[in-house]
């Protein structure tokens, strides 16, 4: 599993007497404390000389996100006579790298801030030899984490057999409960788990070492709200149900009258970081029942799909027979791969009627971006949903994607359907490959991709019969096009 990390590097620093005006704003250490002294020059004097000093302790280190979570301010009490401060910060998933390592002239520091990572901060005083004072002896470490509080932990076994003996309580209803997976555990999944009317993310604890997920003859998940799988592995092999279903019983709470009757999923659904393995059937499927997912993202997400023979009429993403749809569909840094023979007739599939109207909204989209598609739908689409079909509320932005063998030679067509001039058609160097030549068919003045900048080469696969979609073609090196992980 590839570990994907961010090593972006922001930083504020302090100076120490800024840090010391501080500590003279909430309180009155200039009266009580002997341990500086003013100099009458607009400068502070340390009466601390000659000493051995400590780092700060580990309890009055504070860290604090920024409103968006994308950045944290980390702060510590000043040491006396200190000359700065060694800071050193880890993602405990790669010591080898630090994501900080700076000496500071002050006592806080802000930098970036991932989710879902486990933190080791180093912390260590340094001396100051105009004062005689020496470094500290050691740094303190500080352990936190970036996760969303976790609802509960569920040890290696079960999930079916966890879930029945632990029954989410009715009224956690309304808030997202976080399940933790141990890193590297092994879970099976003996039949099929509904979570109904609760929005659930299932994670591993680390970002770096997934728990396996392994789906047993009629194993499979179901949900009628928000669902999140964060850092997991699923092998799906030994099932025919879909990877995620939509509750064949919904929550009657969601059920949306003033707007045709949808059964509406509004908490985002979500697949992040995962690899889904050998899927027999569908991806997700609706039970047959009107539904409407609001936001259906899937990010760094690897699928391998070994259909049947019973898929030729049928989709991966198979909202129809009820009469529903995504509103939103994005994936993003992806690769879908097909690994038999068999046909399937659509990637996605959407009831003729569905629109973002008909559900409560201004507009509706599908967004592929940095994605290797091969053997998708190879004779069939890879898109239908009539219902988007040639409306100034249908958007699409398709980027950077590598398409290899799927959708019968006519991918931007069917992807998109008829195209309103008023609606954004974002299209933007992809590659259209089938039966070992460019496609043809899509791109006319005012068709559907009109970027005139569709890559030409083969991408060449380095071995995609074992799974490896490493581009060798000239435009796609070039661009380096396609899922970001066969580039690493």
């Amino acid at each position: 599993m590839y570990n994907y990390q961010d090593h972006l590097m922001k930083r504020f620093v302090s100076s120490k007497k800024l840090c010391a005006l501080a500590a003279i704003a909430v309180g009155t250490w200039l009266v009580t404390s002997c341990a500086d002294t003013y100099s009458g020059n607009d400068t502070f004097e340390s009466s601390v000389r000659n000493t051995q000093l400590s780092s700060p302790a580990e309890g009055d280190i504070t860290i604090t996100p920024n409103t968006d979570g994308d950045q944290m301010t980390i702060t510590w009490p000043v040491v006396y006579g200190a000359g700065g401060y060694e800071v050193k910060l880890y993602d405990q998933s790669n010591e080898a790298t630090p994501l900080v390592e700076r000496t500071i002239d002050g006592c806080s520091i802000t930098t970036s801030r991932e989710e879902d990572v486990n933190y080791k901060l180093l912390i260590r005083t340094l001396g100051n030899s105009r004062l005689g004072n020496s470094d500290a002896a050691a740094a303190t470490e500080k352990l936190f984490n970036s996760f969303e509080a976790s609802f509960a932990v569920i040890p290696e076994g079960d999930l079916y057999e966890w879930f029945a003996a632990h029954p989410i309580p009715a009224d956690a209803k309304g808030s997202n409960l976080n399940f933790d997976l141990t890193p590297g555990g092994h879970y099976t999944l003996s039949s099929l788990l509904d979570f109904g009317p609760y929005t659930v993310t299932l994670r591993t604890s680390s970002k770096s070492n997934n728990a396996i997920i392994t789906y047993g003859n009629g194993g499979g998940l179901a949900t009628s709200s928000g669902f999140k799988a964060k850092y997991i592995t699923f092998e799906c092999g030994a099932s025919t149900e879909a990877v995620l279903a939509l509750s064949e019983t919904p929550n009657p709470d969601i059920l949306d009258a003033d707007h045709n009757n949808h059964y509406q999923i509004t908490d985002p659904v979500s697949f992040l970081n995962c690899e889904v393995l050998n899927v027999n059937r569908y991806f997700m499927f609706d039970n047959k029942v009107k539904y409407c997912i609001k936001n259906f993202s899937m990010t760094n997400t690897l699928v391998k799909f070994t259909p049947d023979d019973k898929m030729s009429s049928s989709a991966y993403f198979q909202l129809y027979d009820g009469g529903g749809f995504i509103n939103d569909f994005t994936a993003t840094n992806c690769t879908f791969w097909g690994a038999t023979n068999n046909k399937v007739n659509y990637f996605v599939r959407y009831n003729n009627s569905g629109r973002c109207d008909r559900a409560g909204y201004l507009t509706n989209s599908i967004n592929l971006k940095n994605c290797t598609f091969y053997n998708i739908a190879k004779e069939g689409q890879m898109a239908n949903h009539s219902g988007f079909d040639g409306r100034n509320t249908s958007n699409y932005d398709i980027t950077n994607n590598i398409f290899v063998d799927c959708g019968s030679g006519q991918v931007p067509r069917r992807l998109t359907g008829r195209i309103s001039t008023a609606a954004v058609n974002n299209f933007g160097y992809n590659t259209y490959w089938f039966n070992g030549a460019p496609e043809t068919e899509g791109f006319t003045t005012n068709s559907y991709d009109t970027s005139n900048n569709a890559l030409q080469t083969d991408p060449a696969f380095t071995d995609p019969a074992n799974g490896n979609f490493t581009p060798t073609g000239a435009d796609q090196v070039a661009r380096k096009t396609g899922d970001p992980r066969w580039w690493k």
